[in-house]
């Protein structure tokens, strides 16, 4: 590791970050400094944690250090530097951010594509559907059929390409549910993690039982907290005015934006954005309604939208960030009223 890149007070730049990110930016620290091959995979979805799931049914990355990473900690200017420098072994789901060479590289998104990848084996196809997609295509004849039906239905889960509502209780028979059910089972299971630990246990838990993990008490138990989150999520859709555009600012108090989002589409909205606001910076997730069709997606492709906030994704789903809130309201603004698109903002803060 670059000792330039260790040159910086943890305590210091933790100062940044919200109480919960104090935790992981000291969890993923202390796992990056420790002496055996590293492999780096998006924490934040089904993607990202499938793709860690494949890697560890595969020879030799079992016995690697698995860390999950956001683009809070990657994108932060001093603990970024430090994560670049780490020795990674294969990165997945997440945008190049490794200044050494490392033995395999995996992703999907269009704002990676003329990065330099740097790795022995690169799969990537931009607009793919997954990661984990092209993960278990090469490597298809090292997985079982439960682990590349995981990998499936990251298909479905990366591209929000849902057809049914987010369901509000289990399914009855994982055997003989449909896919698109158990999408939403392990999309929901993903939801239901937010430390590090409880990322890497749902990995190793996958990694043995695949969606059978969801008879499991402690899985049974968040999975039920999340459904009646999901219930209050949909209620304060059903309260916000229709427009063509909904922008939704997140308070303190949990929502489920997922399910929102869904149920203000199911009410006719075209696009949502989720405006998450920090202290150093804006969060922006992006969504556009299935009821939009291919031949009118270019007028709300939202990838594209997402570029011109440092951002990226999909066009029907991406992502950015924004110096503040008022930067991004200012910036979504504008290009609603090009669009010529009535718009509502939603702030939950009041809620």
């Amino acid at each position: 590791m670059n000792r330039m890149s260790l040159l910086f007070d943890l305590n210091t730049i933790l100062e940044d970050f919200s109480d919960m990110m104090k935790q992981t930016v000291r969890y993923v620290y202390a796992l990056s400094l420790l002496p055996r091959p590293k492999v780096a995979f998006h924490a934040s979805d089904a993607d990202g944690i499938v793709s860690a799931v494949i890697l560890k049914n595969l020879s030799p990355f079992r016995k690697y250090v698995f860390i999950p990473l956001g683009y809070q900690e990657l994108r932060h200017p001093e603990f970024g530097s430090f994560l670049s420098c780490v020795e990674w072994k294969a990165i997945a789901d997440l945008a190049p951010f490794h200044t050494k060479r490392i033995t395999l590289y995996c992703d999907h998104h269009q704002t990676s594509k003329e990065l330099p990848k740097n790795a022995d084996l690169v799969l990537f196809q931009a607009g793919a559907p997954s990661a984990s997609f092209l993960l278990a295509q090469h490597f298809y004849a090292h997985l079982s059929p439960k682990i590349q039906l995981l990998a499936q239905l990251t298909v479905i889960t990366d591209t929000a390409s849902y057809t049914t509502p987010p369901p509000t209780e289990l399914p009855k028979d994982l055997d003989q549910a449909p896919e698109e059910e158990l999408a939403w089972l392990l999309d929901d299971l993903c939801r239901t993690v937010d430390t590090p630990e409880e990322i890497l246990t749902l990995v190793q838990d996958l990694s043995s039982r695949q969606l059978q993990i969801s008879d499991q008490p402690e899985y049974q138990e968040r999975l039920y907290k999340l459904y009646s989150l999901r219930k209050q999520s949909f209620e304060i859709a059903n309260n916000i005015p229709n427009a063509d555009v909904i922008i939704v600012i997140q308070g303190k108090n949990k929502v489920l934006t997922s399910s929102l989002v869904y149920r203000l589409f199911e009410k006719g909205v075209k696009l949502t954005c989720v405006l998450y606001p920090g202290k150093r910076f804006t969060g922006l997730s992006f969504r556009v309604s299935s009821a939009i069709s291919d031949l009118q997606l270019p007028d709300y492709r939202v990838d594209t939208l997402a570029s011109d906030f440092s951002g990226g994704g999909h066009p029907r789903a991406a992502g950015g960030r924004s110096d503040s809130l008022k930067e991004a309201l200012q910036k979504l603004n504008g290009w609603i009223e090009k669009k010529n698109l009535s718009v509502n903002v939603y702030d939950l803060r009041k809620e």
